[in-house]
């Protein structure tokens, strides 16, 4: 996320550190539909996700003294702590074991509808809906991270509990599959995800 007053951001911080709850409601509000968006994805449970999304900013404001966290990177900071929460609520609900290595990720692609026309819109939606939901979970996931909530390499790493290689790996793997479906279809659908490296 681009902000546009840095000044601000780090102003509010300084406040939040001091807990000022106007700043801490700042924070919320920046980040709170991104986090929702992303744990629904995880848990279908909407109160569950709620109530995860609140002990996270409880955690937050409670260890704001300790807390390393950068503002300019709180977003990643708070979307990593969700995905931990939510896991340790789907383990207690067994749904999620110790050995599983992947959650049931959800995904809904915002970037699909940037650069088609509108009067194809509908088809190539449903097409493209379709290929993201044949990819294994960890590649829909990473894209998901990379594309729609616009964390870097390292920050999509951590959050799949994998290397940096393997997260561009993850990704590289799934954009050229969906690439490789789509040219029958004669749809450039490679470019919804150009990097911006």
């Amino acid at each position: 996320m681009k902000y546009s007053d840095e000044n601000l951001l780090g102003l509010e911080w300084n406040a939040f550190l001091e807990g000022n709850r106007e700043a801490f409601a700042y924070f919320y509000n920046l980040h709170i539909d991104a986090l929702f968006q992303y744990g629904t994805k995880i848990m279908a449970d909407e109160d569950a996700v709620k109530d995860a999304i609140q002990e996270v900013f409880l955690d937050l404001y409670l260890k704001r003294k300790t807390n390393s966290a950068d503002p300019y990177k709180l977003k990643f900071y708070l979307l990593l702590a969700l995905k931990r929460n939510l896991i340790k609520r789907l383990k207690r609900e067994r749904r999620f074991t110790e050995t599983s290595e992947e959650i049931d990720f959800i995904p809904e692609y915002s970037i699909e509808t940037r650069i088609i026309d509108k009067e194809q819109q509908e088809e190539i939606n449903r097409k493209i809906s379709i290929l993201l939901s044949q990819l294994p979970a960890k590649q829909k996931e990473a894209i998901y991270l990379r594309y729609n909530q616009s964390l870097e390499y390292s920050e999509v790493a951590k959050v799949l509990n994998i290397s940096v290689e393997s997260a561009r790996k993850q990704i590289y793997r799934a954009l050229k599959s969906v690439k490789k479906l789509l040219k029958s279809e004669n749809i450039n659908f490679f470019i919804l995800f150009k990097s911006s490296e």
